[in-house]
């Protein structure tokens, strides 16, 4: 017998791994609930007379829905970093600021990762039945009115959608 021809034996009889995804799929808001809040978020800064940037992510901080008004001043950027670090923490950005101030081990570790995480006014984590499935942002506007569209645009959308205080 040819070792070749043993060692290809071998190789069929063995188990094949079954492919795995690139990542897994998270807890997340819909599509259809990511473009209502952002849409409501949107409008409730217009309403405001600002033109604002929105995130929406899921709940491992990866983007499900970005959204930029037509006259907002910045490329949408601090959203999806602000709607990251409220899913991220489960925290709303106005007491992650707090926190921070508060808190210099947490403040320590929110710097050393300010390349992914935004941790201001205007984020929100968002909970449905009960369990995480992502965050919403509001940037590009002054914090308090940020924080103020979030939260309209969350009771504007309806639904099971909910946050923390």
């Amino acid at each position: 017998m040819r070792p070749g021809l043993v060692f290809l034996g071998l190789a069929a009889a063995a188990p094949v791994a079954a492919a795995q995804p690139a990542y897994t799929i998270q807890p997340q808001p819909t599509l259809a609930q990511a473009q209502a809040l952002g849409q409501a978020a949107l409008a409730a800064c217009q309403a405001q007379g600002y033109a604002a940037s929105v995130a929406v992510v899921d709940s491992a901080g990866r983007v499900k829905l970005v959204l930029r008004a037509d006259d907002a001043p910045k490329p949408p950027a601090a959203a999806p970093l602000k709607a990251a670090a409220a899913a991220h923490y489960d925290l709303p950005g106005s007491v992650m600021e707090r926190r921070a101030r508060a808190d210099a081990a947490f403040g320590a570790e929110l710097a050393a990762h300010k390349d992914i995480y935004n941790p201001h006014a205007g984020s929100l984590p968002l909970h449905e039945g009960g369990r995480l499935i992502g965050g919403l942002a509001v940037a590009d506007v002054p914090h308090e009115v940020a924080d103020a569209c979030a939260r309209a645009a969350l009771a504007a959308a309806g639904g099971d959608i909910v946050t923390l205080p």
